[in-house]
């Protein structure tokens, strides 16, 4: 892995943990569907960084809650 793609995957891997944190705050003062958002961005990141990492583990738990958080938001339109 060059080093562009170690600190892209560095920033990568923060900004979503912050944004995940953000989903989490805004979950427990029950801003919803807000809460979603922040959450699918920060799972989508992961989800990216797990691909740039090929670490299946990260790729398919990211995968299932990018999913499960689709469908919700999905829902809370319908």
């Amino acid at each position: 892995m060059n080093d562009f793609n170690r600190n892209l995957t560095w920033y990568m891997k923060w900004a979503s943990s912050i944004t995940l944190i953000i989903g989490m705050v805004l979950t427990s003062a029950n801003f919803y569907p807000l809460n979603m958002y922040f959450q699918l961005t920060g799972i989508i990141g992961w989800l990216i960084v797990g691909m740039l990492w090929h670490d299946r583990s990260l790729v398919f738990l990211n995968g299932v809650g990018a999913t499960i958080f689709i469908s919700a938001i999905i829902s809370s339109f319908l």
